[in-house]
């Protein structure tokens, strides 16, 4: 038991800005690589922290400025992590670069470039769409899409190699993800749906396990293998795709 909450409280370190009690940068890579069996509990303490913030900014305003704050939110308390991936996954790949070597120097460029920021204007637009819908019709189910983004982070970390042969931040967590990380995270995630979304929770679960598949099979074929950014792209999409689904939904 008290190693699950000292991996848990490391994944929080890791993933989030909220408080933890520990560092992730104070331990073993194969010590953090292990803490992906809870980045779908780490989403599900995002989801309730934000669906118990929507119930309270409904008192007072209208859901386009719920959904604004929800957003403002999710920032503050990932640090917007996932969003630089996102970006420079985007600058990368489309930059129209066929050699390997050269779309990872983009993404690891800290510049940012037009297809990044056009990347990231049109995931907070599809986010705060979908998110004045739900707020209305399902708030409940706003606690899944952070989990089931960060299930994506952890299936694709099973399922693919590291694509950088200097390393990254991102082969930590190739490199140590085995069945264990897999079923633990993917229980949390599929427990998560049914309980908080029903059936569409499952659909979601599924859809975000088929959307998984596909990136990889892009990012291997592009890449040979997925970097941090690949990553942190499948989070932010993979959110995205589940509030698309939950706002179709209702």
């Amino acid at each position: 038991m008290t190693d699950t909450i000292t991996q848990f409280r490391l994944a929080l370190s890791f993933l989030t800005t909220l408080p933890a009690g520990s560092s992730s940068s104070e331990v073993p890579e194969e010590v953090l690589g292990k803490t992906q069996a809870w980045f779908p509990l780490v989403g599900l303490l995002l989801g309730l922290i934000l669906f118990f913030s929507s119930c309270f900014f409904q008192l007072f305003f209208p859901p386009t400025i719920c959904a604004a704050l929800l957003l403002l939110l999710h920032f503050f308390f990932t640090g917007g992590f996932h969003l630089d991936g996102l970006a420079d996954t985007a600058d990368g790949l489309m930059s129209g670069k066929p050699e390997r070597e050269k779309i990872f120097s983009i993404m690891k460029d800290s510049y940012l470039g037009s297809m990044g920021a056009t990347a990231l204007t049109l995931l907070l637009l599809i986010k705060y769409s979908a998110l004045t819908i739900i707020i209305s019709k399902a708030p409940l189910a706003l606690v899944i899409f952070p989990v089931l983004g960060r299930y994506a982070i952890v299936q694709l970390t099973f399922s693919s190699t590291y694509a950088r042969a200097e390393g990254g931040l991102g082969a930590i967590f190739t490199n140590h993800c085995n069945q264990r990380e897999l079923l633990s995270a993917a229980l949390i995630s599929l427990t998560s749906g049914l309980l908080f979304a029903g059936f569409i929770g499952l659909l979601s679960c599924i859809a975000i396990t088929l959307y998984v598949v596909i990136i990889k099979y892009a990012a291997q074929r592009r890449l040979g293998g997925v970097t941090g950014d690949i990553l942190g792209y499948a989070c932010e999409s993979g959110e995205a795709l589940v509030l698309i689904i939950l706002a179709a939904s209702n």
